[in-house]
């Protein structure tokens, strides 16, 4: 998700949303993104505020005109497991997942290695994963990763 405003008293983590930068920012990166991406068939989204509104832009700047799918697997502490789990439930090979770190960096790290690699996942980044069949730990070819800030 893009940058959102810090955890407070007055609001459950749930609750927080995207800061006005953060939206602005995030816009940017999609329209930067739109040369990279052709077509999605699914995005899936935490269903936490800043996570929905970021998905949002992203549907929104993409032409996606479907329904933004939202499942508490991705909340925070959602594991890899139920990452592909959800991946290989989906019709369509083109699945934008929102979500929230560090959970994005182990996914990403999962997904493209069974060795320890670690790649660190920055708010608002994109990468893209492919796999040859279904979705499985370790098999995935990171395609490319891009930062937010490029934009």
């Amino acid at each position: 998700h893009g940058d959102a405003e810090r955890s407070s008293i007055k609001k459950n983590d749930m609750q927080r949303e995207l800061t006005p930068e953060g939206k602005e920012k995030f816009k940017k990166a999609v329209d930067g993104w739109k040369i990279l991406i052709h077509h999605v068939d699914h995005i899936v989204s935490s269903p936490y505020i800043r996570t929905k509104q970021t998905a949002e832009i992203l549907a929104k700047g993409l032409k996606f005109n479907k329904d933004i799918l939202f499942d508490d697997k991705l909340k925070s502490g959602g594991s890899t497991e139920d990452l592909i789990m959800i991946a290989n439930s989906l019709a369509g090979n083109e699945i934008i997942f929102v979500g929230h770190e560090p959970d994005c960096s182990d996914h990403l790290s999962n997904l493209v290695s069974s060795s320890g690699f670690f790649v660190d996942y920055k708010k608002g980044m994109i990468a893209k994963v492919s796999f040859n069949n279904r979705v499985r730990a370790g098999k995935g070819t990171l395609e490319f990763l891009i930062p937010a800030s490029i934009f």
